[in-house]
């Protein structure tokens, strides 16, 4: 188990001024079996009255809108995380299962994905019978020897098929291939956006349906997740686990910056102090 601090930040300028903005931001995480969250802190520019809700899939979301004329919007969180309190995440209901049991958006698998699904099953005889969590490690392996990581190689709209075909991608298309082969298993699978130690930006994985609970798997670190992996949302695929969205009027041509990091809090050591809530 570990304690960590995240710090997330996202910053868009832009060239002309907005008259007029709606938005949506999912990227706050929540305490579930697996982490407990605290120390939560929020700063928004401009400062907007924000309103909270969740969303069908269980995320906490803020949104509000802002009138004001602005060239530059902020999100920043940061709060502590302690992680690995448990191996996995429950499961509420049997229906919660069945709404991931089936392809959806960028995840619906084609020709390519059948075809690799089938030669998993002739190679390993025993495949149909394994448990969920079995099939969905012996994926995962499977895919860290077939798919290269690839900045750039692949877009936010390239569906499991795509990336699948390309043999390359980042962590939301091994996500999404993974979740077409679970998926194509019988099993239930849901689509991860979160956090992970280290610098750089957000991650996504995948949590597959065992048993009434849900275990998270690395496929683009070929890893269980554990203690170094903070969950923010979950969804069908990526679309449903975007952390930004927003509607203007104005603004011409826009730049956006996201800084993540994610560090170990030592023993005794606190980085926010307590009581600072949003």
């Amino acid at each position: 188990m570990k304690r960590l601090h995240f710090d997330y930040c996202m910053e868009i300028r832009y060239s002309a001024d907005v008259s007029w903005c709606c938005y949506t931001i999912k990227c706050i995480p929540k305490d579930n079996d697996r982490q407990k969250i605290s120390n939560t802190w929020i700063d928004m520019i401009p400062e907007t009255k924000k309103e909270w809700a969740t969303d069908s899939h269980g995320n906490r979301y803020v949104y509000g809108s802002n009138e004001i004329p602005h060239s530059y919007f902020k999100y920043h969180i940061k709060g502590d995380a302690e992680c690995g309190c448990a191996a996995y995440e429950s499961a509420s209901t049997r229906s919660e299962e069945m709404i991931y049991r089936h392809s959806h958006g960028l995840t619906v698998p084609g020709e390519e994905l059948f075809k690799y699904h089938n030669s998993i099953r002739k190679e390993y005889p025993s495949f149909d019978e394994m448990r969920p969590l079995d099939k969905g490690r012996l994926i995962m392996e499977k895919l860290s020897g077939y798919l290269i990581y690839e900045k750039g190689s692949t877009g936010i709209s390239t569906g499991a098929e795509e990336a699948f075909t390309k043999q390359k991608g980042v962590c939301q298309d091994y996500s999404h291939i993974m979740i077409s082969l679970l998926n194509l298993s019988g099993c239930a699978a849901r689509y991860v956006t979160g956090l992970i130690i280290g610098e750089g930006e957000s991650h996504a994985w995948v949590e597959v349906a065992d048993g009434g609970k849900w275990y998270g798997l690395d496929p683009t670190n070929n890893t269980l997740v554990q203690d170094s992996h903070i969950k923010i949302g979950c969804g069908r695929d990526a679309t449903e686990c975007q952390i930004n969205r927003g509607i203007m009027h104005g603004g011409g041509m826009q730049t956006q910056d996201i800084y993540v990091k994610v560090s170990e809090i030592g023993p005794g050591q606190s980085i926010i102090k307590k009581g600072v809530l949003f």
